[in-house]
């Protein structure tokens, strides 16, 4: 059995226009210092799910997904995709990345070099149905073109401040938790 732990993401796995895997570590190297996992990026949603259910010889799998869906229907999810049993291993993005980034306002603001953040709805970024289609469409005039899911969320990534989102973000809290014991 292996003993390390292994965290799979949604996310490319391919990096020629970035590498997902280094921006989450980045991310996940602030709270995670000794105890980072070995990251997996897993593509889409259903091949990351795919890709986790083989790690059962791994003594501590992890899966991160969005969940494109309001908080509410992470059951229906985990049902959906016969995660049932595996629910204290499974962490949504709430709805997706992209609502991260949206709940740290100043990052864009400082990325895209404008006041992107005036932009965005005010409330809870995870209510956001689509956060990836507003940061399409509040970016597509900044300095740095339309928010491009790799290129541009690799950088975010490193830019969030993981404390804000262990607070904003009660999966983000419990996936770094749990990571740590």
């Amino acid at each position: 059995m292996v003993t390390g732990k292994v965290l799979i993401i949604e996310g490319t796995s391919d990096t020629r226009n970035g590498n997902l895997r280094q921006g989450f570590h980045k991310l996940l190297g602030q709270k995670l210092k000794g105890n980072m996992p070995r990251i997996v990026m897993g593509d889409g949603k259903h091949q990351a799910i795919k890709k986790f259910t083989p790690f059962k010889n791994v003594r501590y799998p992890r899966l991160l997904i969005d969940l494109d869906e309001k908080e509410n229907i992470r059951f229906d999810d985990l049902k959906k995709n016969n995660l049932s049993n595996k629910s204290d291993l499974v962490f949504y993005m709430i709805q997706e990345m992209e609502a991260w980034f949206l709940s740290q306002p100043e990052i864009l603001d400082d990325y895209y070099s404008g006041k992107i953040s005036k932009k965005i709805p005010k409330g809870l970024a995870s209510a956001i149905s689509k956060p990836s289609d507003l940061l399409y469409k509040i970016t597509k005039s900044s300095k740095k073109k339309k928010y491009h899911k790799v290129v541009h969320a690799v950088d975010l990534l490193q830019k969030l401040d993981a404390t804000k989102l262990m607070v904003d973000f009660e999966d983000f809290k419990r996936l770094i938790e749990t990571l740590n014991n």
